[in-house]
């Protein structure tokens, strides 16, 4: 079973108008469910060609074409290697650099560095019209990552009001605000 990579670096995101919206419950010491969808518009998909090699079925992604987006839509059980890893490669546009860290005592760390996706735009904002069009282009567009388990101990993002979720949100304004205003990584430590 090969790993699954469901998250886009932001450059690659920018410039097909990508949505993101994942889920990535913690189910034991070394099982994950990831659940949720990669979309992006309609026209970008088929000036691709139709590369639909952002939703390999073997990843467990299906693919649904509308009149106005290609979505990857996923629910993948695995172990935590399968579902994650720590080096994504260069070279794929749609791995997750991250770890799921099993910490014993029915406890896991699951770290996404946010940091990694929003340092791309540096070179971006210096090109001023550039950056006009892709705020134009990304209004209203969100990247979503859930963490969710039997308990959430502690996390960098939103908690739920019943305890077992944490939540994080990226829009255009997280994603093109200053470096030192960029949202960090994002840090659950969650019960199973």
């Amino acid at each position: 079973m090969r790993p699954i990579f469901f998250t886009l670096p932001a450059v690659f995101a920018l410039t097909a108008c990508i949505e993101v919206d994942m889920t990535l419950e913690v189910l034991g010491e070394d099982e994950a469910q990831v659940t949720g969808f990669i979309q992006i518009e309609r026209q970008f998909y088929d000036m691709s060609g139709g590369d639909d090699s952002f939703c390999e079925a073997e990843d467990g992604g299906e693919l649904v074409l509308t009149d106005t987006h290609a979505r990857c839509e996923f629910d993948r059980v695995g172990s935590f290697e399968e579902i994650m890893r720590p080096d994504s490669a260069s070279d794929a546009p749609t791995e997750l650099e991250g770890e799921l860290v099993d910490l014993g005592d029915g406890r896991v760390r699951a770290l996404l560095p946010l940091g990694g996706m929003t340092s791309e735009m540096d070179e971006m904002q210096q090109d001023e019209e550039m950056m006009a069009m892709m705020r134009a282009m990304m209004s209203g567009v969100t990247i979503s990552f859930t963490v969710a388990g039997r308990e959430i101990e502690s996390s960098t993002g939103t908690i739920s009001e019943d305890g077992t979720s944490a939540s994080v949100s990226l829009d255009v304004n997280d994603l093109f605000a200053p470096a030192d205003a960029r949202p960090g990584d994002f840090e659950t430590v969650v019960r199973y």
